[in-house]
């Protein structure tokens, strides 16, 4: 149980912080993230909801189901799900879209250990409940 709250709890405060700086600093945090930044109010406000109202959504969600024994199997599931989705959309935008900056690698690798973390994390606490 300990390492399934420790993955939450990172991953919780992973997207808190980049959803709290994307909140306050939507297009400068675009511009070092991706090169670039959206160019109209309306790419500005859908950038802050996006990637800061949603992703500080998603690491309450992850703090909320560390903070629960009852929730921390759903958590973790939930967590393999949305890093193996990011993983998989990035994936198609990089085959599909080109070669991207050295950090949407660096975010692949990340989803994708953090994705293995959370499984082997959701095995041995299945393990251990048996």
């Amino acid at each position: 149980m300990k390492l399934a709250k420790l993955v939450l709890w990172a991953g919780a405060g992973f997207f808190l912080i980049y959803g709290l700086i994307f909140s306050i600093f939507p297009s400068s945090f675009s511009d070092l993230v991706t090169g670039s930044s959206p160019n109209s109010v309306s790419g500005i406000v859908d950038f802050r909801a996006t990637y800061g109202g949603m992703t500080l959504a998603v690491g309450l969600a992850l703090a909320l189901a560390a903070r629960h024994p009852s929730g921390v199997k759903l958590g973790l599931w939930g967590f393999v799900i949305l890093m193996l989705g990011m993983a998989c959309a990035r994936s198609i935008g990089i085959v599909v879209d080109g070669m991207p900056n050295t950090l949407m690698f660096v975010y692949l690798v990340g989803e994708l250990l953090s994705a293995g973390l959370a499984w082997f994390a959701l095995t041995r606490l299945d393990d251990r409940a048996s």
